[in-house]
């Protein structure tokens, strides 16, 4: 059945709304640079494949993908861009609020961007606070982090084996096979560089590279998937 908004007539949201579809999943990324293997826009699709993957099961339509988010250190990697966090919440809260008043009762943002975390907090706080509207927000890469280190042994980072294995897993043409190892730029703490020395950021020394391992994509994006499904059914019951 077809939950997405973009390929649904208003009678055909109407129905489902009356049907219980109540809630509504909006993909949140943003565009910018994952090394020289992944697309500029993996923050988004990752969101998008996760709402594709639960949205049946929680009785929930997808709203179409916010592509724009905060972008900082990465700007300088051509095709990468930005908006500012306050356009971000406004852009959240007004879009909310009309969905809410059509009938759509509780909203899941599935974030895949470190930098609109706080933007999506300060929106969605607002709208409990002035509308008592409700929502779950997630940050799939950070609620799953137990479950990159179990099936990898190693955490995750940006453009990293995290990232890598979900669009190795959901859309494997679009996975190049460029040599990274000069894209990769190890986060310490205490420095910070403007711009980013590379478009591959790693938390740990030599943890959370990439690999193209598609066995093992395809295992962690099924225990991630499932793991958010479950908890996100969960929360919404109590809420």
């Amino acid at each position: 059945m077809e939950l997405k908004l973009l390929y649904l007539t208003y009678k055909d949201v109407d129905m489902l709304i009356k049907k219980g579809y109540t809630n509504l999943i909006i993909p949140v990324g943003t565009i910018e640079a994952h090394g020289p293997h992944l697309p500029l826009g993996t923050d988004a699709l990752i969101p998008e494949i996760i709402a594709e993957e639960i949205a049946e099961s929680i009785k929930a339509l997808i709203a179409p993908t916010v592509y724009y988010g905060i972008t900082q250190t990465l700007l300088r990697y051509k095709g990468s861009t930005s908006v500012s966090g306050a356009t971000l919440r406004n852009l959240l809260k007004e879009i909310i609020r009309v969905y809410h008043a059509h009938g759509f009762q509780k909203f899941v943002i599935i974030n895949g961007h470190g930098g609109n975390v706080t933007p999506i907090r300060d929106a969605m706080n607002d709208l409990w606070l002035e509308n008592r509207i409700k929502s779950i927000v997630v940050h799939w890469w950070i609620y799953t982090r137990n479950i990159t280190e179990e099936i990898y042994g190693e955490p995750g980072g940006h453009g990293g084996l995290d990232e890598t294995a979900f669009i190795l897993a959901k859309m494997p043409k679009f996975v190049k096979k460029y040599d990274f190892n000069e894209e990769v730029y190890l986060y310490e703490r205490g420095i910070e560089v403007w711009p980013a020395p590379g478009s591959i950021i790693i938390y740990e020394k030599n943890k959370g590279l990439p690999k193209l391992d598609t066995d093992l994509a395809d295992k962690y994006v099924k225990a991630v998937i499932k793991a958010l499904k479950n908890r996100i059914r969960e929360l919404l019951k109590r809420i």
